[in-house]
Protein backbone atom coordinates (compact mmCIF):
# COMPACT_ATOMS: atom_id res chain seq x y z
CA UNK A 1 0.00 0.00 0.00
CA UNK A 2 1.27 3.27 -1.22
CA UNK A 3 0.63 6.35 0.73
CA UNK A 4 -2.76 7.91 2.26
CA UNK A 5 -3.49 9.48 -1.10
CA UNK A 6 -3.29 6.83 -3.16
CA UNK A 7 -5.34 4.71 -0.85
CA UNK A 8 -8.59 7.33 -0.94
CA UNK A 9 -8.13 6.52 -4.79
CA UNK A 10 -8.04 2.49 -4.81
CA UNK A 11 -9.54 2.24 -1.81
CA UNK A 12 -6.73 0.54 -0.04
CA UNK A 13 -5.85 -1.39 -3.19
CA UNK A 14 -9.77 -2.88 -3.00
CA UNK A 15 -9.17 -3.93 0.85
CA UNK A 16 -5.89 -5.47 0.33
CA UNK A 17 -6.39 -8.34 -2.09
CA UNK A 18 -6.73 -11.82 -1.26
CA UNK A 19 -5.31 -10.82 2.31
CA UNK A 20 -7.61 -11.67 5.30
CA UNK A 21 -10.57 -9.03 5.76
CA UNK A 22 -10.98 -7.78 9.39
CA UNK A 23 -14.58 -7.09 10.96
CA UNK A 24 -14.22 -3.59 10.50
CA UNK A 25 -13.33 -3.44 7.15
CA UNK A 26 -16.40 -5.71 5.64
CA UNK A 27 -19.01 -3.60 3.82
CA UNK A 28 -21.95 -6.00 4.04
CA UNK A 29 -23.38 -5.09 7.21
CA UNK A 30 -26.96 -5.67 6.49
CA UNK A 31 -28.56 -8.40 5.62
CA UNK A 32 -30.36 -6.35 2.22
CA UNK A 33 -26.91 -5.12 1.14
CA UNK A 34 -26.05 -8.35 0.67
CA UNK A 35 -29.23 -9.62 -0.50
CA UNK A 36 -29.50 -7.35 -3.01
CA UNK A 37 -25.81 -8.14 -4.44
CA UNK A 38 -26.59 -11.53 -4.92
CA UNK A 39 -29.75 -10.47 -5.99
CA UNK A 40 -28.10 -8.38 -8.74
CA UNK A 41 -25.87 -10.96 -10.04
CA UNK A 42 -28.41 -13.63 -9.99
CA UNK A 43 -30.75 -11.86 -12.16
CA UNK A 44 -28.58 -10.21 -15.47
CA UNK A 45 -29.06 -11.12 -18.65
CA UNK A 46 -28.87 -15.41 -18.39
CA UNK A 47 -31.49 -14.95 -15.85
CA UNK A 48 -34.02 -14.23 -18.70
CA UNK A 49 -32.16 -16.38 -20.98
CA UNK A 50 -32.28 -19.67 -18.72
CA UNK A 51 -35.73 -18.79 -18.10
CA UNK A 52 -36.57 -18.39 -22.26
CA UNK A 53 -35.29 -22.21 -22.31
CA UNK A 54 -37.54 -23.92 -19.20
CA UNK A 55 -40.53 -24.41 -21.16
CA UNK A 56 -38.50 -26.27 -23.18
CA UNK A 57 -38.58 -29.40 -20.01
CA UNK A 58 -41.89 -29.82 -21.65
CA UNK A 59 -44.47 -27.79 -19.30
CA UNK A 60 -43.51 -24.05 -18.03
CA UNK A 61 -44.56 -24.69 -14.75
CA UNK A 62 -42.71 -27.65 -14.10
CA UNK A 63 -39.20 -26.21 -15.37
CA UNK A 64 -39.91 -23.05 -13.03
CA UNK A 65 -40.67 -24.94 -9.83
CA UNK A 66 -37.78 -27.65 -10.35
CA UNK A 67 -35.13 -24.80 -11.32
CA UNK A 68 -36.01 -22.51 -7.93
CA UNK A 69 -35.76 -26.27 -6.18
CA UNK A 70 -32.14 -26.87 -7.44
CA UNK A 71 -31.14 -23.10 -7.53
CA UNK A 72 -32.69 -23.09 -3.28
CA UNK A 73 -31.58 -26.26 -2.43
CA UNK A 74 -28.06 -26.03 -4.52
CA UNK A 75 -27.52 -22.15 -2.94
CA UNK A 76 -27.85 -23.38 0.51
CA UNK A 77 -25.15 -25.86 0.15
CA UNK A 78 -22.56 -24.22 -2.14
CA UNK A 79 -22.97 -21.13 0.67
CA UNK A 80 -22.33 -23.15 3.59
CA UNK A 81 -19.31 -25.13 1.80
CA UNK A 82 -17.79 -21.49 0.34
CA UNK A 83 -18.86 -19.23 2.46
CA UNK A 84 -18.49 -21.05 5.80
CA UNK A 85 -14.71 -20.48 5.26
CA UNK A 86 -14.40 -17.38 3.80
CA UNK A 87 -16.87 -15.38 6.15
CA UNK A 88 -15.23 -16.79 9.42
CA UNK A 89 -11.52 -16.12 8.18
CA UNK A 90 -11.82 -13.43 5.94
CA UNK A 91 -9.97 -15.17 3.22
CA UNK A 92 -9.91 -15.12 -0.08
CA UNK A 93 -12.23 -18.47 -1.58
CA UNK A 94 -8.58 -19.76 -3.64
CA UNK A 95 -6.92 -19.85 -0.14
CA UNK A 96 -9.91 -21.50 1.72
CA UNK A 97 -9.89 -24.47 -0.40
CA UNK A 98 -5.85 -25.00 0.30
CA UNK A 99 -6.92 -27.22 3.52
CA UNK A 100 -8.60 -29.71 1.25
CA UNK A 101 -6.84 -29.08 -1.90
CA UNK A 102 -2.97 -28.42 -0.80
CA UNK A 103 -1.49 -25.01 -1.39
CA UNK A 104 -0.54 -25.79 -4.62
CA UNK A 105 -3.47 -27.77 -5.87
CA UNK A 106 -5.65 -25.18 -4.86
CA UNK A 107 -4.71 -24.11 -8.65
CA UNK A 108 -7.60 -26.41 -9.92
CA UNK A 109 -10.28 -24.18 -8.00
CA UNK A 110 -8.42 -21.03 -9.35
CA UNK A 111 -8.57 -22.34 -12.81
CA UNK A 112 -12.16 -22.86 -12.22
CA UNK A 113 -12.69 -19.48 -10.94
CA UNK A 114 -11.57 -17.51 -13.76
CA UNK A 115 -12.68 -19.44 -16.54
CA UNK A 116 -16.63 -19.12 -14.69
CA UNK A 117 -15.59 -15.38 -14.01
CA UNK A 118 -13.77 -14.13 -16.62
CA UNK A 119 -15.62 -16.11 -19.14
CA UNK A 120 -19.27 -14.68 -18.16
CA UNK A 121 -17.65 -11.34 -17.91
CA UNK A 122 -16.64 -10.94 -21.55
CA UNK A 123 -19.99 -13.08 -22.46
CA UNK A 124 -22.13 -10.19 -20.24
CA UNK A 125 -20.08 -7.69 -22.44
CA UNK A 126 -21.14 -9.71 -25.38
CA UNK A 127 -24.78 -9.42 -24.33
CA UNK A 128 -25.08 -5.89 -23.27
CA UNK A 129 -23.68 -4.72 -26.70
CA UNK A 130 -25.79 -6.58 -28.84
CA UNK A 131 -28.84 -6.10 -26.45
CA UNK A 132 -27.94 -2.44 -26.79
CA UNK A 133 -27.27 -2.45 -30.31
CA UNK A 134 -30.47 -4.59 -31.21
CA UNK A 135 -32.92 -2.03 -28.93
CA UNK A 136 -31.95 0.30 -31.10
CA UNK A 137 -32.39 -1.57 -34.36
CA UNK A 138 -36.06 -2.12 -33.22
CA UNK A 139 -36.65 1.64 -32.11
CA UNK A 140 -35.26 2.49 -35.12
CA UNK A 141 -36.35 -0.08 -37.41
CA UNK A 142 -33.09 -0.52 -39.19
CA UNK A 143 -31.60 -3.58 -39.77
CA UNK A 144 -29.99 -5.90 -37.45
CA UNK A 145 -27.04 -6.94 -39.98
CA UNK A 146 -26.14 -3.53 -41.12
CA UNK A 147 -22.25 -2.13 -40.64
CA UNK A 148 -23.94 0.88 -38.76
CA UNK A 149 -25.47 -1.49 -35.89
CA UNK A 150 -22.22 -3.64 -35.71
CA UNK A 151 -19.89 -0.40 -35.29
CA UNK A 152 -22.77 0.20 -32.97
CA UNK A 153 -22.16 -3.19 -30.74
CA UNK A 154 -18.41 -2.68 -30.46
CA UNK A 155 -18.82 1.12 -29.84
CA UNK A 156 -20.76 -0.26 -26.45
CA UNK A 157 -18.84 -3.08 -26.41
CA UNK A 158 -15.76 -0.75 -25.42
CA UNK A 159 -17.77 1.68 -23.42
CA UNK A 160 -19.05 -1.65 -20.98
CA UNK A 161 -15.48 -2.04 -20.32
CA UNK A 162 -14.60 1.27 -19.47
CA UNK A 163 -17.59 1.58 -17.34
CA UNK A 164 -16.65 -1.55 -15.36
CA UNK A 165 -13.27 -0.55 -14.94
CA UNK A 166 -14.36 2.43 -13.52
CA UNK A 167 -16.71 0.44 -10.65
CA UNK A 168 -14.24 -1.83 -10.07
CA UNK A 169 -10.99 0.13 -9.27
CA UNK A 170 -12.88 1.54 -6.50
CA UNK A 171 -13.35 -1.91 -4.63
CA UNK A 172 -16.60 -3.49 -3.16
CA UNK A 173 -18.22 -0.31 -1.40
CA UNK A 174 -19.06 1.12 -4.50
CA UNK A 175 -20.79 -1.87 -6.00
CA UNK A 176 -22.20 -2.48 -2.86
CA UNK A 177 -23.79 0.91 -2.88
CA UNK A 178 -24.45 0.53 -6.38
CA UNK A 179 -26.38 -2.54 -5.86
CA UNK A 180 -28.85 -1.58 -3.66
CA UNK A 181 -30.23 0.59 -6.20
CA UNK A 182 -29.94 -1.91 -9.35
CA UNK A 183 -31.23 -5.18 -7.43
CA UNK A 184 -34.45 -3.33 -6.12
CA UNK A 185 -34.87 -1.87 -9.52
CA UNK A 186 -34.66 -5.37 -11.48
CA UNK A 187 -37.17 -6.45 -9.13
CA UNK A 188 -39.64 -4.07 -9.87
CA UNK A 189 -39.40 -4.22 -14.05
CA UNK A 190 -39.75 -7.84 -13.68
CA UNK A 191 -42.83 -7.58 -11.76
CA UNK A 192 -43.74 -4.84 -14.03
CA UNK A 193 -43.27 -7.34 -17.14
CA UNK A 194 -45.15 -9.97 -15.48
CA UNK A 195 -48.26 -7.10 -14.98
CA UNK A 196 -48.06 -6.48 -18.76
CA UNK A 197 -48.07 -10.32 -19.86
CA UNK A 198 -50.93 -10.86 -17.34
CA UNK A 199 -52.71 -7.40 -18.89
CA UNK A 200 -52.28 -8.74 -22.52
CA UNK A 201 -53.02 -12.36 -22.21
CA UNK A 202 -55.16 -13.06 -18.88
CA UNK A 203 -53.99 -15.28 -15.95
CA UNK A 204 -55.88 -18.29 -17.39
CA UNK A 205 -54.35 -18.25 -20.87
CA UNK A 206 -50.80 -17.66 -18.96
CA UNK A 207 -50.78 -20.80 -16.95
CA UNK A 208 -51.95 -22.74 -19.73
CA UNK A 209 -50.12 -21.76 -22.36
CA UNK A 210 -46.93 -24.04 -23.37
CA UNK A 211 -44.50 -24.40 -26.29
CA UNK A 212 -45.45 -25.65 -29.66
CA UNK A 213 -44.46 -30.04 -29.06
CA UNK A 214 -41.48 -30.06 -31.25
CA UNK A 215 -39.33 -27.36 -29.44
CA UNK A 216 -39.95 -29.59 -26.51
CA UNK A 217 -36.59 -32.06 -25.39
CA UNK A 218 -38.88 -34.01 -23.42
CA UNK A 219 -42.39 -34.95 -23.06
CA UNK A 220 -42.05 -37.28 -20.00
CA UNK A 221 -43.00 -35.16 -16.82
CA UNK A 222 -40.70 -36.62 -14.66
CA UNK A 223 -37.43 -36.45 -17.15
CA UNK A 224 -39.00 -32.91 -17.48
CA UNK A 225 -38.73 -32.19 -13.36
CA UNK A 226 -35.28 -33.71 -13.42
CA UNK A 227 -33.89 -31.50 -16.23
CA UNK A 228 -35.49 -28.55 -14.58
CA UNK A 229 -34.06 -29.01 -11.16
CA UNK A 230 -30.51 -30.21 -12.61
CA UNK A 231 -30.46 -26.50 -14.23
CA UNK A 232 -31.37 -25.11 -11.17
CA UNK A 233 -28.60 -26.99 -9.50
CA UNK A 234 -25.84 -26.88 -11.90
CA UNK A 235 -26.25 -23.24 -11.81
CA UNK A 236 -25.75 -23.18 -8.39
CA UNK A 237 -22.66 -25.05 -8.41
CA UNK A 238 -21.02 -22.35 -10.33
CA UNK A 239 -21.66 -19.96 -7.62
CA UNK A 240 -19.01 -21.65 -5.33
CA UNK A 241 -16.48 -19.03 -6.34
CA UNK A 242 -18.96 -16.01 -6.18
CA UNK A 243 -19.95 -17.05 -3.04
CA UNK A 244 -16.80 -17.54 -1.36
CA UNK A 245 -15.83 -14.14 -2.80
CA UNK A 246 -18.76 -12.46 -1.48
CA UNK A 247 -19.59 -14.02 2.08
CA UNK A 248 -15.45 -12.66 3.18
CA UNK A 249 -17.33 -8.96 2.80
CA UNK A 250 -20.00 -9.88 5.22
CA UNK A 251 -19.88 -8.69 8.95
CA UNK A 252 -22.02 -11.28 10.42
CA UNK A 253 -23.26 -14.98 9.87
CA UNK A 254 -27.13 -14.61 9.84
CA UNK A 255 -26.44 -12.57 7.00
CA UNK A 256 -24.48 -15.40 5.33
CA UNK A 257 -26.61 -17.89 4.12
CA UNK A 258 -30.18 -16.26 3.78
CA UNK A 259 -29.63 -13.30 0.94
CA UNK A 260 -28.05 -16.07 -1.43
CA UNK A 261 -30.65 -18.12 -1.00
CA UNK A 262 -33.60 -15.40 -1.40
CA UNK A 263 -31.28 -13.09 -3.33
CA UNK A 264 -29.99 -15.51 -5.75
CA UNK A 265 -31.98 -18.44 -5.49
CA UNK A 266 -35.58 -16.86 -5.29
CA UNK A 267 -35.71 -13.67 -6.68
CA UNK A 268 -32.54 -13.28 -8.87
CA UNK A 269 -33.15 -16.93 -10.59
CA UNK A 270 -36.70 -18.44 -9.68
CA UNK A 271 -39.13 -15.23 -10.00
CA UNK A 272 -37.10 -13.58 -13.21
CA UNK A 273 -36.40 -17.14 -15.06
CA UNK A 274 -40.46 -17.88 -14.37
CA UNK A 275 -41.56 -14.44 -15.79
CA UNK A 276 -39.10 -15.08 -18.77
CA UNK A 277 -40.93 -18.32 -18.98
CA UNK A 278 -43.91 -16.69 -19.65
CA UNK A 279 -42.70 -14.00 -22.23
CA UNK A 280 -40.79 -16.50 -24.01
CA UNK A 281 -44.01 -18.57 -24.54
CA UNK A 282 -46.41 -15.60 -25.22
CA UNK A 283 -43.65 -13.73 -27.70
CA UNK A 284 -42.70 -16.99 -29.54
CA UNK A 285 -38.64 -16.24 -28.43
CA UNK A 286 -36.08 -16.85 -25.79
CA UNK A 287 -34.65 -13.90 -26.43
CA UNK A 288 -35.45 -10.93 -24.11
CA UNK A 289 -33.91 -8.03 -25.98
CA UNK A 290 -36.84 -8.75 -28.69
CA UNK A 291 -39.68 -9.74 -26.32
CA UNK A 292 -39.29 -7.38 -23.74
CA UNK A 293 -39.74 -4.44 -26.84
CA UNK A 294 -42.55 -6.53 -28.61
CA UNK A 295 -44.66 -7.45 -25.17
CA UNK A 296 -44.24 -3.50 -23.51
CA UNK A 297 -44.09 -1.65 -26.38
CA UNK A 298 -40.92 0.44 -27.45
CA UNK A 299 -41.27 3.14 -25.15
CA UNK A 300 -41.99 0.58 -22.27
CA UNK A 301 -39.61 -2.03 -23.16
CA UNK A 302 -36.72 0.44 -23.49
CA UNK A 303 -36.41 1.19 -20.02
CA UNK A 304 -36.95 -2.00 -18.82
CA UNK A 305 -34.07 -3.62 -21.69
CA UNK A 306 -31.67 -0.77 -20.01
CA UNK A 307 -32.10 -1.99 -16.40
CA UNK A 308 -31.39 -5.32 -17.23
CA UNK A 309 -28.70 -4.29 -19.14
CA UNK A 310 -27.05 -1.92 -15.97
CA UNK A 311 -27.27 -4.98 -14.20
CA UNK A 312 -25.04 -6.80 -16.29
CA UNK A 313 -22.58 -4.11 -16.14
CA UNK A 314 -23.23 -4.35 -12.07
CA UNK A 315 -22.46 -8.16 -12.40
CA UNK A 316 -19.63 -7.26 -14.37
CA UNK A 317 -17.97 -5.41 -11.63
CA UNK A 318 -18.82 -8.36 -9.03
CA UNK A 319 -17.04 -10.69 -11.15
CA UNK A 320 -14.30 -9.11 -12.43
CA UNK A 321 -13.17 -7.84 -8.64
CA UNK A 322 -13.40 -11.53 -7.43
CA UNK A 323 -11.43 -12.62 -10.57
CA UNK A 324 -8.99 -9.47 -9.62
CA UNK A 325 -8.62 -10.77 -5.94
CA UNK A 326 -8.03 -14.48 -6.50
CA UNK A 327 -5.62 -13.80 -9.97
CA UNK A 328 -3.21 -11.96 -7.07
CA UNK A 329 -2.41 -16.09 -6.07
CA UNK A 330 -0.17 -15.91 -8.90
CA UNK A 331 2.84 -14.14 -6.99
CA UNK A 332 3.93 -11.84 -9.93
CA UNK A 333 0.19 -10.74 -10.67
CA UNK A 334 0.06 -9.75 -6.48
CA UNK A 335 2.71 -6.98 -6.91
CA UNK A 336 0.98 -4.96 -9.54
CA UNK A 337 -0.99 -2.07 -8.75
CA UNK A 338 -4.82 -2.72 -8.11
CA UNK A 339 -6.04 -0.32 -10.84
CA UNK A 340 -3.47 -1.66 -13.43
CA UNK A 341 -4.35 -5.65 -12.61
CA UNK A 342 -8.20 -4.83 -13.22
CA UNK A 343 -6.84 -2.66 -16.94
CA UNK A 344 -5.39 -6.14 -17.76
CA UNK A 345 -7.49 -8.60 -16.85
CA UNK A 346 -9.96 -6.72 -18.94
CA UNK A 347 -7.66 -5.93 -21.89
CA UNK A 348 -8.74 -9.38 -23.35
CA UNK A 349 -12.59 -7.88 -23.66
CA UNK A 350 -10.90 -5.10 -26.48
CA UNK A 351 -10.98 -7.89 -28.71
CA UNK A 352 -14.46 -9.54 -27.78
CA UNK A 353 -15.87 -6.29 -28.85
CA UNK A 354 -15.20 -7.07 -31.95
CA UNK A 355 -16.41 -11.01 -31.59
CA UNK A 356 -19.44 -10.39 -30.02
CA UNK A 357 -21.16 -13.20 -32.12
CA UNK A 358 -18.46 -15.51 -32.19
CA UNK A 359 -18.09 -15.31 -28.41
CA UNK A 360 -21.91 -15.80 -27.82
CA UNK A 361 -21.74 -18.72 -30.40
CA UNK A 362 -18.88 -20.45 -29.11
CA UNK A 363 -17.93 -19.85 -25.92
CA UNK A 364 -21.46 -19.56 -23.97
CA UNK A 365 -20.93 -23.83 -25.28
CA UNK A 366 -17.74 -24.57 -23.39
CA UNK A 367 -18.83 -22.58 -20.45
CA UNK A 368 -21.68 -25.16 -20.35
CA UNK A 369 -19.60 -27.25 -18.71
CA UNK A 370 -17.49 -24.84 -16.23
CA UNK A 371 -20.01 -26.15 -13.77
CA UNK A 372 -19.21 -29.69 -13.61
CA UNK A 373 -15.54 -29.42 -11.94
CA UNK A 374 -17.18 -27.39 -9.14
CA UNK A 375 -19.68 -30.68 -8.06
CA UNK A 376 -16.73 -31.75 -6.72
CA UNK A 377 -15.10 -29.38 -5.26
CA UNK A 378 -18.32 -28.64 -2.96
CA UNK A 379 -18.48 -31.64 -1.62
CA UNK A 380 -14.89 -31.63 -1.12
CA UNK A 381 -14.88 -28.36 0.54
CA UNK A 382 -17.67 -28.83 2.91
CA UNK A 383 -17.00 -31.88 4.52
CA UNK A 384 -13.72 -30.97 4.79
CA UNK A 385 -14.19 -28.09 6.87
CA UNK A 386 -17.41 -28.95 8.68
CA UNK A 387 -16.71 -32.60 9.22
CA UNK A 388 -12.88 -33.01 9.31
CA UNK A 389 -11.85 -30.00 10.50
CA UNK A 390 -14.63 -29.13 12.60
CA UNK A 391 -14.80 -25.17 11.21
CA UNK A 392 -11.12 -24.43 12.27
CA UNK A 393 -8.56 -24.07 9.82
CA UNK A 394 -4.76 -21.82 10.52
CA UNK A 395 -5.15 -19.30 8.64
CA UNK A 396 -1.24 -18.51 8.48
CA UNK A 397 -0.72 -21.61 6.88
CA UNK A 398 -2.64 -21.10 4.10
CA UNK A 399 0.00 -18.45 2.81
CA UNK A 400 2.49 -20.81 3.62
CA UNK A 401 3.78 -23.60 1.16
CA UNK A 402 5.29 -25.57 3.41
CA UNK A 403 3.10 -25.40 6.00
CA UNK A 404 0.31 -28.03 7.37
CA UNK A 405 -1.42 -28.03 3.81
CA UNK A 406 1.37 -29.26 1.98
CA UNK A 407 0.11 -32.74 1.47
CA UNK A 408 2.09 -33.84 -1.11
CA UNK A 409 4.32 -31.39 -2.59
CA UNK A 410 1.44 -29.11 -1.95
CA UNK A 411 -0.83 -30.90 -3.64
CA UNK A 412 -3.66 -33.28 -2.15
CA UNK A 413 -3.72 -36.24 -4.83
CA UNK A 414 -6.65 -37.63 -3.34
CA UNK A 415 -9.27 -34.78 -3.43
CA UNK A 416 -8.07 -34.46 -7.08
CA UNK A 417 -8.92 -37.94 -7.69
CA UNK A 418 -12.23 -37.57 -6.01
CA UNK A 419 -12.93 -34.50 -8.67
CA UNK A 420 -11.60 -35.51 -11.73
CA UNK A 421 -14.13 -39.13 -10.79
CA UNK A 422 -16.90 -36.33 -10.06
CA UNK A 423 -16.39 -34.56 -12.91
CA UNK A 424 -16.76 -37.99 -15.10
CA UNK A 425 -19.72 -39.14 -13.16
CA UNK A 426 -21.55 -35.77 -13.99
CA UNK A 427 -20.87 -36.12 -17.58
CA UNK A 428 -21.85 -39.92 -17.52
CA UNK A 429 -25.04 -38.96 -15.99
CA UNK A 430 -25.58 -35.86 -18.08
CA UNK A 431 -24.42 -34.16 -20.97
CA UNK A 432 -25.33 -30.22 -20.63
CA UNK A 433 -24.87 -29.06 -24.27
CA UNK A 434 -26.52 -31.71 -26.01
CA UNK A 435 -29.11 -32.72 -22.92
CA UNK A 436 -28.10 -36.46 -23.06
CA UNK A 437 -28.72 -38.03 -20.19
CA UNK A 438 -28.79 -41.96 -18.43
CA UNK A 439 -31.60 -43.68 -17.37
CA UNK A 440 -31.00 -42.93 -14.12
CA UNK A 441 -31.01 -39.09 -14.67
CA UNK A 442 -33.99 -39.19 -14.43
CA UNK A 443 -34.40 -40.36 -10.35
CA UNK A 444 -31.56 -38.41 -8.79
CA UNK A 445 -30.05 -35.49 -11.14
CA UNK A 446 -26.04 -35.24 -11.51
CA UNK A 447 -25.41 -32.44 -9.22
CA UNK A 448 -26.68 -33.53 -5.94
CA UNK A 449 -25.91 -37.34 -6.48
CA UNK A 450 -21.90 -35.67 -7.45
CA UNK A 451 -21.38 -33.69 -3.98
CA UNK A 452 -23.26 -36.22 -2.11
CA UNK A 453 -20.90 -38.73 -3.42
CA UNK A 454 -17.69 -36.52 -3.87
CA UNK A 455 -18.16 -35.38 0.14
CA UNK A 456 -18.32 -38.90 0.97
CA UNK A 457 -15.49 -40.73 -0.75
CA UNK A 458 -13.39 -37.71 0.42
CA UNK A 459 -14.71 -38.15 4.11
CA UNK A 460 -13.66 -41.96 3.91
CA UNK A 461 -10.38 -41.38 2.11
CA UNK A 462 -9.28 -38.76 5.02
CA UNK A 463 -9.86 -41.27 7.85
CA UNK A 464 -8.38 -44.42 6.08
CA UNK A 465 -5.38 -42.45 3.69
CA UNK A 466 -4.69 -38.92 4.92
CA UNK A 467 -4.96 -39.28 8.64
CA UNK A 468 -3.28 -42.44 8.92
CA UNK A 469 -0.42 -40.78 6.54
CA UNK A 470 0.09 -37.65 8.50
CA UNK A 471 -1.68 -35.41 5.52
CA UNK A 472 -3.64 -32.48 5.83
CA UNK A 473 -2.94 -31.81 9.63
CA UNK A 474 -6.30 -33.53 10.52
CA UNK A 475 -5.80 -34.76 14.04
CA UNK A 476 -3.58 -31.71 15.37
CA UNK A 477 -5.06 -28.77 16.70
CA UNK A 478 -1.98 -27.17 18.04
CA UNK A 479 -1.25 -23.62 16.28
CA UNK A 480 -4.90 -23.38 15.07
CA UNK A 481 -6.51 -20.07 14.71
CA UNK A 482 -9.82 -19.77 16.44
CA UNK A 483 -11.54 -16.91 15.14
CA UNK A 484 -15.39 -15.29 16.48
CA UNK A 485 -18.07 -16.98 14.53
CA UNK A 486 -19.09 -13.10 13.49
CA UNK A 487 -16.11 -12.45 11.26
CA UNK A 488 -13.21 -11.20 14.01
CA UNK A 489 -10.69 -12.08 12.81
CA UNK A 490 -7.53 -10.50 13.98
CA UNK A 491 -4.57 -9.88 13.04
CA UNK A 492 -2.93 -12.78 10.62
CA UNK A 493 0.42 -12.22 10.09
CA UNK A 494 0.99 -14.14 6.64
CA UNK A 495 4.25 -15.87 4.73
CA UNK A 496 3.99 -14.44 1.58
Amino acid sequence: MASSNQRSTVEREALAGRLPILSGERVYSTYTSFLWTCCTFSAATWAFLIGGYLPAVGDWRLGAVGYAIGMIIGMAVVTLASGGPTFKYGTDVVDSAKPSMGYRGAVIPLFGLLATLLGWSYVLEALTARGAANVVATITSTSSTSLPHEHLVICVGLVVLVLAWLITVKGPKLFERLNGYVGPLHMLITVLMLGVLVHRYGIGTLWIKQLPAGQMLTHDRLQGMALAVEFGASNAMTWWPVIGGLTRLAKRRRHVVGPTVIGAGILGAAFVSSVAALAAISAGTPDPTIWMISLAGPVLGTIVMSVVLTANVATMVVMMYLSAVSIQQVRILARIRWDVLLALMLTPGIYFAFRTQWLLSEVMTWLSYNGVMFVGIVGITFVDFYFLRKEEIDPAHLFNAYGKYAYWGGVNWVAMLIIALSTWGYLALYDPVTSASSFSFRYMGASFPGVILSGIAYLVAAKFILKPLGKGSYSGSSGTSKASAEGQTGTIKVAL
